[in-house]
């Protein structure tokens, strides 16, 4: 099975799967959604059109997903009022969907294909609210959940505060940043109406093990996950 794209990427990806079923969800290769993260300096315009032009090559569907939503409560987290914090996003959000448009247009894929969704686009989605739902009891119940999340938005806030430890505050207001996006994760195929979809991103997600393992959160047996780097660097998978 290969998919729409009409130029061949000089880049290599090695894709790594994090467990058996994921491997076989990744074999199947019907849909790939690729996580954007805006800000973040791995996703250049060339790294983009490289690894848009791969996926389109491996998966039947590819599309791709830039978290304004969730980026919200980091803002928030470092200072930033609501109204500031949204007008941020999405000014930052704007310009990573350019980017992302530019790179499959390099890639040759025609801009009826280039399907770019925001997080913002599915809060209201009745799959996503129910998932949340427990995204959220679950940071509640479940305390190897919960420090998993706040480990990582602790490194994250900490790096934005040049080394600053964030405080507890500032720590509950950004793991919402991640509990935003936990919902996509579980289940996109439910969400984006696929059979099967495998979410890629170039390291380990600090979500996915703990999810994977969690006794309150029911990801999707038809959900994959999969770290995707260029095959020149080393790639840190469990």
């Amino acid at each position: 099975m290969c998919g729409f794209s009409t130029t061949r990427t000089t880049t290599a990806f090695v894709m790594e799967p994090y467990t058996a079923n994921c491997r076989e969800i990744c074999g199947r290769a019907d849909h790939v959604l690729v996580g954007v993260s805006p800000g973040n300096g791995y996703f250049t315009e060339q790294r983009l059109t490289d690894l848009l032009t791969w996926a389109g090559s491996v998966f039947a569907d590819v599309e791709a997903i830039v978290p304004d939503a969730s980026l919200v409560h980091t803002y928030q987290a470092l200072g930033s009022d609501e109204a500031s914090a949204w007008k941020e996003a999405r000014r930052q959000s704007r310009r990573t969907c350019r980017r992302i448009s530019r790179a499959w247009a390099a890639g040759g894929v025609p801009e009826r294909r280039q399907r770019i969704h925001l997080l913002s686009d599915f809060i209201d989605h009745p799959g996503y609210r129910r998932l949340r739902a427990e995204v959220d009891a679950a940071l509640a119940q479940e305390p190897v959940f919960r420090q998993a999340l706040f480990e990582a938005t602790g490194r994250a806030l900490s790096t934005r505060l040049h080394g600053a430890e964030p405080s507890l505050a500032q720590i509950e207001e950004g793991v919402r940043y991640l509990t935003s996006e936990v919902p996509l994760c579980m289940d996109a195929p439910g969400i984006l109406g696929v059979p099967t979809s495998v979410n890629i991103y170039h390291q380990v997600l600090p979500t996915v093990p703990v999810m994977l393992g969690s006794q309150y959160l029911r990801v999707s047996p038809q959900q994959g996950f999969a770290v995707v780097r260029p095959a020149a660097e080393t790639v840190g998978v469990l």
